[in-house]
């Protein structure tokens, strides 16, 4: 999978696709989570938050 956000590619994808770009980066965002320091997994833990939100009003309609 290719991390690096590209905006352009993001206005390609259907608002399906995004959110399930969205819950695939909050699941990469949990495991490095699992294997680093306490204060960075926090990090990483609400980034995937983050991620897992934004998938949320994807769906629901409130993010295009």
């Amino acid at each position: 999978m290719e991390y690096r956000f590209k905006a352009e590619e993001w206005d390609t994808l259907t608002s399906e696709q995004r959110a399930r770009r969205c819950r695939l980066l909050a699941s990469e965002a949990i495991k490095l989570a699992d294997h680093a320091p306490a204060r960075v997994a926090e990090a990483y833990l609400s980034l995937a938050g983050a991620w897992l939100k934004l998938a949320n009003e994807i769906e629901s309609g409130g993010s295009q």
